[in-house]
């Protein structure tokens, strides 16, 4: 007998390792990285990745729920912290933090902390983008390089009435408090354009991958020259 369900949040999610599994490949683009150089004798990195492990400086590079395993098999200095368990089942070497106010509590410091276009930092306002700030920022030691990027498309903020580009670099300016100030940033609004026959894309704008707004902070310390 079909079962009927008033919404989708009555839906029972599966705990099965596919299903678990097929969630986390689903939202994770990079995974197909690793997948792919593990039959690779010539390894292949994002270029924006590569990016910040250029800026990186010497001590504990911390990628934090960004599919970091993969760059971990290229670099193997990198501490590879994900929030999916499902994680730990393909890639051992792995560190679940399921919740991010528990990271202070792992006893890992970093140097350098990453988080490139998290799923799970989406669907908040720049003040929820603000405490998944100050969560990480429990883990980081004092000169510490903070590498965040996100989509300004899952983020809630009212397109129709707010500067986008003010809103977020004020956002961004406004961290000191944290003591996180900032080195370097893209802000990317890239307007749809039609092609020649005056068709637009329909494909998902901007950059799923990374995401189209990078911030890059240093943590009570001195900023760097980036690279």
């Amino acid at each position: 007998m079909p079962k009927f369900i008033d919404s989708f949040n009555q839906a029972e999610i599966r705990k099965d390792w596919f299903t678990q599994y097929f969630r986390y490949r689903a939202g994770r683009l990079k995974h197909q990285y690793w997948l792919m150089n593990r039959k690779r004798d010539q390894a292949v990195i994002d270029s924006y990745d590569y990016r910040i492990i250029q800026n990186c400086q010497p001590g504990n590079t911390v990628f934090f729920a960004s599919a970091g395993y993969y760059i971990r098999d290229i670099y193997p200095d990198v501490t590879v912290i994900e929030m999916h368990p499902v994680v730990k089942t393909f890639y051992p070497d792995a560190i679940i933090c399921t919740d991010r106010t528990k990271l202070g509590d792992l006893g890992i410091r970093a140097d350098n902390f990453a988080v490139v276009n998290n799923r799970g930092d989406h669907w908040v306002s720049v003040d929820g983008l603000r405490e998944h700030l100050r969560n990480y920022t429990c883990m980081m030691n004092p000169g510490c390089r903070v590498f965040y990027s996100f989509r300004d498309t899952q983020i809630h903020v009212n397109r129709l009435t707010t500067n986008m580009t003010q809103h977020f670099m004020s956002w961004a300016q406004g961290l000191k408090d944290l003591g996180l100030e900032l080195v370097w940033s893209s802000v990317d609004f890239n307007p749809r354009k039609p092609d020649h026959n005056g068709w637009y894309d329909l494909m998902e704008n901007p950059d799923t991958a990374n995401g189209n707004l990078k911030f890059w902070f240093v943590y009570k310390g001195q900023p760097w020259t980036v690279i």
